[in-house]
C-alpha cells in the first residue's frame, strides 16, 4: 500500500517558519552611558528616544551619578580589559590623559570627514586629541568672562572697561561702595575648595600675576613672588567686597547670588549666561573679558564636557553612533524644539552662535566665543613652562595638587574671614612641598609603568 508523501507539507512548514522569524526583530545591542546628574543629561536622557527610534539594532542603558562619583567609577572602569560602561563623560582634562595610556577607543575615520569636523569649534574639540587622535567629542564647551550689572555702575557714574584688570575691578568696587554708601559693591568669586572649584580662580588670576606651578624642569614655583602676591590679592579682595562665609561658595553659590542681586560683579564660566538670561534685570548685564593683570595669557580658561568610548568597550561601533548623535547639530534641534533655545548646550558647535533664535536671545553669545578663542592651552604663562593647561595642568598628579591646594586656600579664606592669624609664607612652603612630592611620586611610578591614578 503506498503512503501520500509528507514532503510538502514540511516544505510549508519550514517556509512559514523562515517567515515568522524573519519578522522578529534581532535583539538590540545594549550600551552603558555613564553621566553625571544634571539637568543636560536628563534631557539627553528624554531625548535619546528619538535615537533608540532611528537606530533600532541599539538600546540605550543609564548611569547616572554625582560628578565626583562619575570621575572615580569611569577611571577604575577604564583601567578594566571588559568595561561596564561604553559611554563615558568626561572632560579636557582627562580625555588626552586616557587616551595616551590606550584606556579610551579613538574616533573612528568615519566621523572625521572635512566637512564634519569643521562644524567644531577648533579650540575646543583640538582639546580632546592626542598625539593625531581625538578621544572624545565635545559636548558644550566653554570658558570665563566679567559679568556685572551695568544700571549699577552706571548709577554712579562707573564703567567696566571691555578688558579689566584685577586691580582695576578692586577700584571699581572700592568706588561703588563709596558713592552708595555700602549698598552696593560686592563681588562674587568661588572660594569652596577644589581643583574644579576655587582652583580655577586661582590658577587664572596666578597666571594674569605673571606665575606658574612649575618652571622648566618641573620644579615647584611656588615659593616665585608671584604666588604670594596673588593669594594675599584674593585674600583682601574677598574679605573687603567678597560674600559672608565666601570659603564655602562654588560656581552654583554664586550663580544664585549674582541672579539674587548680592553681588555686582562676578568672574566665572561663560555657560553661566543661560541661567543668568532666566533673572528679571538680565538686559542690564553686560560682560567684560577675564580680568588680566600684568598680562593677559592664561586669564582664561578653558573647558569642555565631551562624550569617550573606552578601550574595554564591547559595543564601540554602537557606542561611537550614540556619541555622535548626542553631539550633533540634529540634537541640538531637538533640545531647542522640545526644551527651547535656553537650553541647548554653548560653545562646542559652529551653528548655534549662526542660529538667529539664539543670537537674539543670548547676548553672551559673541563674547563666548571671544574668550574660547582667546584661550591658549599651551602657553598659559608670560614665563616659560613645562605643561599644558590653564586653570590645570595635564598631568595625572594634578587632581590631587589642585584639591590639596584647593582645601588650603579655602582654609586661608576662612580664617581671613574670621579674624585668625595666618602665616602665608608658611604655608606657602607647605603647600609647594606637597606639589613637589606629588610630582616626584607620580613620575617615579610613571618610570616603572604603574598606573594608580
Amino acid at each position: 500500500m503506498k503512503h501520500r508523501s509528507n514532503y510538502p507539507f514540511v516544505t510549508l512548514l519550514m517556509l512559514s517558519l523562515a517567515t515568522l522569524l524573519a519578522s522578529v526583530p534581532s535583539r538590540a545591542v545594549e550600551i552603558v552611558v555613564a553621566t553625571v546628574d544634571n539637568a543636560d543629561m536628563l534631557n539627553m536622557k528624554k531625548l535619546s528616544r528619538h535615537f533608540e527610534q532611528q537606530n533600532q539594532d541599539i538600546q540605550i542603558s543609564w548611569k547616572i551619578v554625582d560628578e565626583s562619583v562619575l570621575r572615580r567609577m569611569q577611571a577604575s572602569d577604564s583601567k578594566r580589559k571588559r568595561a561596564q560602561y561604553d559611554v563615558y563623560t568626561l572632560g579636557l582634562f582627562e580625555a588626552p590623559i586616557w587616551g595616551s595610556k590606550g584606556r579610551l577607543s579613538p574616533l573612528p575615520e568615519a566621523y572625521q570627514s572635512e566637512p564634519e569636523m569643521k562644524k567644531w569649534i577648533p579650540e575646543i574639540i583640538q582639546g580632546f586629541r592626542y598625539n593625531g587622535e581625538y578621544y572624545a567629542l565635545p559636548y558644550y564647551g566653554e570658558s570665563s568672562i566679567t559679568y556685572y550689572r551695568k544700571d549699577v555702575l552706571r548709577r554712579y557714574g562707573l564703567q567696566m572697561p571691555p578688558q579689566p584688570t584685577w586691580r582695576g575691578i578692586e577700584s571699581t568696587l572700592a568706588q561703588l561702595r563709596q558713592a552708595s554708601q555700602g549698598e552696593h559693591g560686592r563681588l562674587c568669586l568661588r572660594g569652596k575648595p577644589g581643583w574644579g572649584e576655587n582652583v580655577v580662580i586661582l590658577a587664572t588670576m596666578l597666571n594674569g600675576f605673571g606665575g606658574r606651578w612649575f618652571d622648566e624642569d618641573w620644579r615647584s614655583a611656588l615659593a616665585e613672588p608671584a604666588w604670594k602676591e596673588t593669594i594675599e590679592f584674593y585674600l583682601s579682595m574677598m574679605a573687603e567686597y567678597g560674600l559672608a562665609s565666601s570659603w564655602s561658595n562654588g560656581y552654583s553659590e554664586n550663580l544664585q547670588a549674582f541672579i539674587a542681586g548680592q553681588c555686582d560683579i562676578w568672574v566665572d564660566s561663560t555657560a553661566a549666561g543661560g541661567a543668568i538670561a532666566q533673572a528679571p534685570f538680565y538686559s542690564q548685564v553686560d560682560y567684560a573679558a577675564a580680568p588680566s593683570q600684568v598680562t593677559d595669557r592664561g586669564t582664561n580658561w578653558l573647558w569642555s564636557w565631551g562624550f569617550a568610548v573606552p578601550r574595554g568597550s564591547r559595543h564601540k561601533e554602537a557606542a561611537w553612533r550614540f556619541v555622535s548623535w548626542a553631539t550633533s547639530d540634529e540634537y541640538h534641534r531637538l533640545v531647542e524644539s522640545n526644551f527651547g533655545i535656553s537650553q541647548t548646550p554653548p560653545g562646542a558647535r559652529h551653528a548655534l552662535y549662526e542660529n538667529p533664535s539664539y543670537r537674539e536671545y543670548a547676548s553672551f553669545a559673541d563674547i563666548t566665543l571671544q574668550a574660547i578663542k582667546s584661550a591658549d592651552f599651551d602657553s598659559p604663562s608670560m614665563q616659560p613652562v613645562p605643561y599644558r593647561g590653564i586653570q590645570f595642568i595635564q598631568v595625572e598628579e594634578f587632581q590631587q595638587i589642585g584639591d590639596f591646594i584647593g582645601k588650603k586656600l579655602s582654609v586661608l579664606l576662612e580664617r581671613k574671614l574670621t579674624g585668625k592669624p595666618i602665616n602665608l609664607e608658611q604655608e606657602l612652603v607647605h603647600m609647594s612641598e606637597f606639589v613637589q612630592a606629588s610630582r616626584y611620586i607620580a613620575e617615579r611610578l610613571r618610570q616603572k609603568g604603574v598606573d594608580a591614578y
